[in-house]
């Protein structure tokens, strides 16, 4: 039977490499699925992993306890119940002890302080002296050594409480933590809660005394595999259970959720772009079964006539199968294997021989539904009578199959789009709503392609087009003709489907990083004020081409982001959503820079007694405040000179403060005071004159004040109380240098408190600041949907040397240069965090094939060349025929141009119509599923979501199945004109 095997075999080379490449294709995504899974999965985990807080992810158990004299021997022995009872295999436990107690310092005041020991402590610290070494030794910080005031070779004496006997402890080094963000140092044992840092020992100290009776400790980073529950382990099942260890702090449970959501959300990913190209790949094994079933035939026929048993025909028939399926599927367990390692990279430790073994798994898994498959048509041939085998032609069949098998396509097409409308379109067939569509469609127009072609061809030869009429026929006649463009156009469906949704999925994800972060790429910074923040941003590009300083605020309410308006048309992301582009504010004729070194004022006291008069001004690089005192002024009028120091960048006039003492009645003094013009020297600068400090409109008090009444005219500003008692603002007169009402863009509803009154935000120190909404939009950078957005410069000025509160940071755009980030540290900022758009776009989760990212294309491209390797079947099984009909009719006298023609045109004719059905079909298969609300797993639609099939994509997949097909019908059409080269002419 071997030996028959391997004949046949071996005669039918070109069938069994068509089945072998058939079986490869499918075997290479079964093969690839579970390594993309597993790889991306782990690698994923530990990105998310590494950027949640150590404290996050650090495990704890506390447990107090009596050493019994021998603390190392206790803390051994507490540390093996622990790994025991709560296994973490690849975790460092770390052990320790700790006892609270109290300290005095020299002036006699306690103050709470543990005396603690942990595993390798002194690995994780610098100490200036000598590590803790015996017992009695003891590291403090620097802190605590100025606190109780000594130093290394000094004695601490510490004690259960204030009155208690002192037992002593000899300081040996001052230690200062190396990076306390390690999960080391997360264990709130060890941390200051209250009073001095901790004293660090050795285990012997606590041998016995006040010091015998510490809290043992047992502290670890929880691994990745342990936290998503590879393997089965579940972590919370096992804190749950080993409660008698002590006190279980496990903050881990919402980070394991994330992992297991994430994780689920991509095994669906890989899944919803898998199966379909797996079931592609078996329909197109079916089908090259059932053309090349012609030669198998003729074999069943001989076995039959010579009597063999029904095993031994079926060992006959699928035998033949055994080699082409073995060898592809070790091709393409080895094309899959390299393709998860490209788009995945290689498998983390550990988990090798798991996804090998998946892999291997996945394609036993095709290879025996493609066995199943081909033994099915097998025994079909065993059934059909020794008469029938014989017959060159095959008996007819009725079709009702086919039919039937159709309408429940299009049946589980209707269900599906169903399911995808209503309000759960991810779950059960609604998942695969777009591809079981474009198959009902593809279905539908392959019958309707079929019929074309029949009667189409036949009213051309009636009419002498003899090209068009030929073509026609030798398409309808073509075997399954309607399957295989079924299969090219699904194949094209899914590629046009694939790239749109991931084209839709790249921008919306890009669209929202850039509406959450602003700009391309934000720094969080860390600066003195904003006046620094916005000088150093000035430095670092002086042009304003590619960085801005903002800063946000989500605790005001409402919620409040300032942006650079000079800037952020050429750094900032702008949306339509956004509304109209900020200009920056209108000009004010603010007070002249205060360049130099002294002051003049002229002023007149129109008050009993001396007043004060002081000049807050502001140091436009440092954002420094100065103040300039020119009191006491006695009363009458006059001039008073005073130096200024600190304004070396320029600074600029913030305010006036003139305190009115109270009178007898508490309430301030009514005599005003008049300011009549204030001057520069060295050099000499005329700053305020009479007539501008006669313009009222100049000056401004704090809107929630009514502490100063404010009179312009020709002789300067007269300012006097306002009559209410003294309190905080009530003495400040601040200088209009900025525009008011504040400039806002609103998103959201309008503030509550707007509704009955003006429009106002409170800025620190400034008070209630006259605002007045420019334009209501739909959203906002940063803030979302509710919130309101206004100008850095004039919020800065506003706040002046009181701040402004929120979170500082620099907007750049994608194409800034490495060097910004060196140029803006040097001028004094701290950056404290670096985000981009692209990495916080990859970070956000998607649905559906999205979290499969290049896997979901790579199936799209398999399902294409199955397609294509199905209909180059397909041609070769008609070769014979077709060829036998050009003959006959080159007798008949048909010119050789038009046989050539029709040679070319019909594959050509097959490979358009495949393509158009794949377009039609995906372009209907999206009306019908609809527009998906959301891109996001969390259901984020802030932003209108792209259209999920662009011409692009469209384009992109037409082109793409046109060239791959093309190439094939042509290598198809120059066989067959090789094959017919002796024909006559």
């Amino acid at each position: 039977m071997f030996t028959i095997l391997w004949g046949a075999v071996r005669s039918r080379a070109a069938q069994g490499c068509a089945l072998l490449v058939l079986t490869a294709l499918p075997a290479a995504v079964a093969a690839a699925a579970p390594w993309y899974a597993l790889t991306a999965t782990a690698h994923a985990s530990a990105v998310v992993v590494a950027g949640v807080p150590a404290a996050e992810r650090t495990l704890y158990v506390h447990r107090p306890g009596d050493t019994g004299g021998d603390p190392e021997s206790a803390l051994r022995v507490f540390g093996e119940s622990v790994r025991r009872d709560l296994p973490m295999p690849g975790a460092d436990g770390v052990l320790g002890l700790s006892r609270a107690m109290s300290t005095t310092d020299p002036a006699g005041t306690p103050d709470k302080v543990n005396v603690d020991y942990r595993d390798g402590f002194c690995a994780h610290v610098r100490i200036t002296g000598s590590c803790p070494a015996v017992a009695g030794d003891a590291a403090i910080t620097a802190p605590v050594a100025r606190r109780l005031g000594v130093r290394p070779g000094g004695t601490i004496g510490v004690a259960v409480n204030s009155e208690g006997v002192p037992i002593p402890l000899r300081v040996t080094g001052i230690y200062t933590i190396g990076d306390a963000s390690t999960g080391y140092w997360t264990d709130p044992l060890f941390k200051v809660e209250s009073g001095l840092d901790p004293i660090f020992t050795v285990a012997p100290t606590f041998t016995g005394g006040a010091l015998g009776q510490p809290v043992l400790a047992w502290s670890a980073e929880v691994p990745v595999p342990l936290m998503r529950g590879d393997g089965g382990y579940d972590l919370g099942d096992l804190v749950a259970r080993a409660g008698a260890l002590g006190e279980i702090t496990d903050p881990t449970g919402p980070l394991r959720a994330v992992l297991a959501e994430a994780g689920e959300r991509l095994l669906r990913a890989v899944l919803l772009a898998a199966v379909p190209v797996l079931l592609l790949g078996w329909y197109a094994i079916a089908l090259a079964g059932r053309y090349t079933a012609r030669d198998r035939r003729r074999d069943a026929a001989w076995a039959k006539l010579r009597g063999g048993s029904r095993s031994r025909l079926l060992a006959l028939l699928s035998g033949q199968h055994l080699a082409p399926l073995l060898a592809g599927g070790l091709l393409g367990l080895l094309t899959g294997a390299g393709a998860g390692w490209l788009l995945a990279g290689a498998p983390v430790a550990g988990e090798r021989v798991v996804t090998a073994a998946w892999a291997i798994g996945a394609v036993l898994a095709v290879l025996l539904g493609a066995l199943g498959t081909l033994v099915v048509a097998d025994l079909l041939l065993i059934r059909t009578p020794v008469v029938l085998l014989n017959r060159e032609v095959p008996t007819a069949r009725s079709g009702r199959a086919a039919l039937l098998a159709d309408l429940l396509v299009i049946a589980v097409a209707v269900a599906a789009g169903y399911q995808a409308r209503s309000g759960s379109p991810d779950a059960g067939v609604g998942a695969i709503a777009p591809f079981a569509v474009a198959v009902a469609v593809a279905v539908l127009l392959a019958r309707l392609l079929i019929r074309a072609a029949d009667r189409g061809g036949g009213a051309a030869l009636r009419a002498g087009r003899l090209r068009l009429g030929l073509t026609a026929v030798r398409m309808s006649r073509l075997a399954g003709l309607d399957r295989v463009c079924t299969l090219l156009a699904v194949a094209v469906a899914m590629l046009a489907g694939t790239t749109g949704a991931a084209t839709a999925d790249r921008d919306a994800h890009t669209a929202r990083a850039e509406a959450e972060l602003g700009a391309a790429r934000v720094l969080t910074v860390r600066a003195e004020n904003w006046t620094a923040l916005r000088h150093a941003v000035a430095v670092a590009d002086p042009q304003g081409r590619y960085a801005m300083a903002a800063a946000v605020d989500r605790t005001a309410s409402p919620p409040v982001v300032v942006v650079d308006t000079a800037r952020l048309a050429a750094v900032g992301v702008w949306r339509p959503e956004f509304g109209p582009r900020p200009q920056p504010p209108a000009a004010v004729d603010a007070v002249p820079l205060i360049t130099g070194h002294a002051l003049v004022l002229r002023v007149r006291n129109d008050r009993p007694a001396p007043a004060t008069v002081d000049a807050i001004l502001q140091d436009e690089v440092t954002g420094a405040t100065v103040t300039v005192g020119f009191g006491p002024v006695p009363p009458g009028e006059h001039t008073v000179t005073r130096r200024v120091t600190g304004c070396t960048g320029g600074c600029r006039l913030v305010r006036w403060q003139l305190p009115s003492p109270p009178g007898p009645d508490g309430r301030s003094a009514p005599e005003p005071i008049t300011l009549h013009s204030l001057r520069g020297r060295d050099p000499d600068t005329d700053l305020l004159s009479t007539a501008r400090f006669g313009d009222a409109t100049r000056w401004r008090t704090a809107t929630s004040d009514a502490g100063l009444a404010l009179a312009g005219g020709a002789g300067g500003l007269t300012v006097a109380a306002g009559g209410s008692a003294v309190k905080s603002g009530a003495d400040r007169l601040y200088a209009v240098d900025a525009t008011l009402p504040l400039p806002l863009l609103l998103a959201g509803p309008t503030p509550v408190a707007w509704r009955f009154g003006e429009p106002a935000i409170n800025v620190l120190g400034a008070g209630q600041v006259p605002a007045r909404v420019t334009a209501e939009v739909a959203a906002l950078p940063v803030l979302g949907a509710a919130g309101v957005l206004t100008d850095f410069d004039a919020v800065r000025r506003i706040a002046a040397e009181t701040g402004a509160t929120g979170i500082t940071q620099v907007w750049l755009t994608g194409d800034a240069p490495a060097a910004v980030v060196d140029r803006l540290t040097g001028a004094g900022l701290i950056v404290l965090a670096d985000e981009t758009a692209t990495a916080r776009a990859g970070r956000t989760p998607g649905r559906g094939t999205a979290p499969a990212g290049s896997f979901a294309l790579l199936c799209a491209v398999i399902a294409l060349l199955t397609a294509a390797a199905a209909s180059a079947v397909a041609a070769a099984v008609d070769r014979a025929p077709q060829r036998a009909s050009a003959r006959a009719l080159r007798v008949q006298g048909l010119p050789a141009s038009t046989a050539a023609a029709t040679r070319h045109l019909g594959p050509f004719a097959l490979v358009v119509a495949g393509t158009a059905s794949g377009v039609l079909a995906a372009l209907v298969a999206r009306r019908v599923v609809g527009e998906p609300a959301s891109f996001f797993a969390d259901g984020w639609r802030l932003l209108p979501p792209p259209e999920a099939l662009g011409w692009l994509p469209l384009l992109g997949a037409a082109l793409a199945g046109f060239l791959v097909l093309g190439v094939l019908g042509w290598l198809t059409a120059a066989v067959e004109r090789t094959r017919t080269e002796g024909t006559p002419r």
